[in-house]
């Protein structure tokens, strides 16, 4: 599948609501993250006992992005109607969250960096793979998986979000980064990428005025086919 083909499929079934609820509603994911060790419901406000405290706390936040990502997910995919459904990993116990929207599949998962590349599991492989397929007619990944889903002939769209690398404080445990990745069928390499914060996401997909340029030329590997207009600026794109 080509990267004008999969941009040509993301903008039919990826609608800009969807985008921005899943956004507000990661925002308010992490926020409830940090309060409820900052300010513990029907606790008292008290002058924390030093930085020990906040170093403990800080990695309870960060381990909490996960969870923050399926809630928001689930929730997004309520708001509006599109099926999803929560599977428990045989191999390893981990819960996940898989949504799907028209011919996408949309997965999230938690980064550290924009420039983090594609952590590989055996279950994403298989749903990459998908979109490579003429026809995928049977993909078994546990009981129940097809229940509300259906993984054939669909584009894995996976959305990372994280926070900044800082401290136990409101700011550094918000909500910083959030990018849309396509993966190639092997999850080794981003076919496409794409920046929500910061605009990007909707100049690919023509949602604002800025115009993109799609060539049918080989992507590079961790690029993003997309010209911007100079009013955005070279400090706007991702590195």
């Amino acid at each position: 599948m080509s990267v004008i083909e999969v941009i040509n499929i993301l903008q039919r079934d990826l609608p800009e609501p969807f985008v921005a609820s899943l956004r507000d509603g990661l925002r308010e994911e992490y926020s409830r993250a940090y309060e409820d060790l900052a300010r513990p419901p029907g606790g008292f406000i008290a002058t924390r006992p030093g930085t020990g405290w906040d170093r403990i706390d800080l990695r309870a936040v960060r381990n909490e992005r996960r969870s923050n990502g399926l809630r928001a997910l689930m929730r997004t995919c309520c708001e509006h109607g599109a099926p999803f459904q929560v599977k428990t990993l045989a191999c390893n116990g981990q819960t996940i969250v898989i949504g799907q929207v028209g011919q996408l599949l949309i997965l999230v998962e938690p980064i550290d960096s924009l420039s983090s590349r594609p952590e590989r599991a055996a279950y994403k492989a298989d749903l990459a793979a998908s979109h490579f397929a003429i026809r995928q007619l049977e993909m078994d990944l546990g009981d129940g998986w097809r229940q509300r889903i259906d993984v054939r002939n669909t584009l894995l769209v996976v959305v990372q979000h994280g926070m900044r690398n800082g401290g136990f404080n409101r700011r550094d445990t918000a909500l910083e980064m959030m990018r849309l990745v396509v993966p190639d069928a092997a999850f080794d390499s981003w076919l496409v990428q794409a920046n929500v914060l910061n605009g990007e996401l909707s100049a690919v997909l023509d949602w604002s005025s800025i115009d993109t340029v799609r060539t049918a030329r080989p992507m590079q590997e961790d690029r993003v086919v997309v010209k911007l207009k100079r009013n955005l600026g070279a400090k706007d794109l991702e590195q």
